[in-house]
């Protein structure tokens, strides 16, 4: 099991990598063995936390006829509901030096997609009101209450802005990392160009829920163009700053126009309870600044 985790980690290390590079990240190279030992310390986590069936935080959940998994843990009047980025071979353990300190305060609960982690893989369609509506009945099925505190990595932003526009009842506060935003990948594509970057069947090695997500992703982004956060919602995005300092050669090199910076500020309609906050460090916010992001997330969260 642990050998099969470890080469499943390399695979979708790659695809990962492909995504931070296409998104403007700063990746930071690693040496060969630094690699190595790092995904199989990944592996091992992820044996431990998912893979072991007497782990009683693990649960597996029917929705839509296949099997979701997630993992809720800690306790707590609030609930933080953690939304991976995209193609993510392990959420639990992309979220695991954070919400292992947030447990100590709330209920967290993260969620794995379909095509991630070890939840099945399903043919329909990617698109916002799809993911959304997973996401609500692996919350019910698991007999977890509305409203939600959603924390999005990257891609999951977009889910999340339709969640709270849609369902405004259910989403109490949005914590951002790295939150992928529709004027983002507006200004990166056209209808045109991001349709040379869509993964195909018969060529891609991933698997039909990740590759329809990933071609899925700028049409799900030019469904919300229009959409702010709602008035009355508070918002923290938080920002890494090698993302921010990547969108700013991108803009340099004349495929994008707006900062990373006023893209978030421009989804604000009310600077009291909605701001930007950037850390230092890479693309991987959870494992570059945890305390930080915990840190920030309890002083948001305790003044909600």
């Amino acid at each position: 099991m642990l050998i099969l985790r470890f080469a499943v980690g390399l695979a979708f290390n790659f695809e990962k990598e492909k995504f931070l590079k296409n998104e403007g990240y700063n990746i930071v190279k690693k040496s060969v063995l630094a690699k190595v030992l790092s995904l199989a310390a990944i592996a091992a986590i992820v044996s431990c936390l998912g893979g072991c069936s007497g782990n009683k935080n693990y649960k597996s959940v029917e929705v839509n006829g296949k099997t979701m998994r997630a993992h809720v843990d800690g306790s707590g009047d609030k609930t933080i509901v953690m939304l991976s980025t995209w193609g993510s071979d392990s959420p639990i353990d992309d979220f695991y030096p954070v919400y292992k300190k947030l447990r100590k305060d709330y209920k967290v609960v993260v969620l794995e997609y379909f095509g991630c982690g070890n939840s099945d893989t399903t043919d329909q369609e990617r698109t916002n009101e799809n993911m959304v509506q997973e996401i609500r009945l692996a919350l019910n099925k698991l007999n977890i209450k509305p409203p939600y505190i959603l924390m999005p990595r990257e891609m999951s932003g977009l889910y999340s802005l339709y969640y709270a526009s849609k369902f405004p009842s259910e989403v109490s506060a949005i914590v951002g990392l790295d939150m992928s935003l529709p004027q983002e990948q507006l200004e990166r594509w056209t209808e045109d160009t991001f349709e040379e970057t869509k993964e195909e069947k018969r060529s891609s090695n991933l698997n039909p829920s990740v590759m329809n997500q990933w071609n899925s992703f700028y049409s799900n982004s030019k469904e919300l163009e229009n959409v702010k956060y709602p008035h009355d919602l508070p918002v923290l995005a938080l920002l890494s700053e090698g993302k921010v300092n990547n969108v700013n050669d991108i803009i340099k090199g004349g495929t994008m126009r707006t900062s990373l910076v006023d893209m978030n500020n421009n989804m604000i309609t009310n600077p009291k309870i909605q701001t930007t906050r950037i850390l230092s460090g890479g693309g991987d916010l959870p494992y570059d600044q945890p305390d930080e992001i915990v840190k920030a997330s309890k002083e948001f969260i305790e003044n909600l």
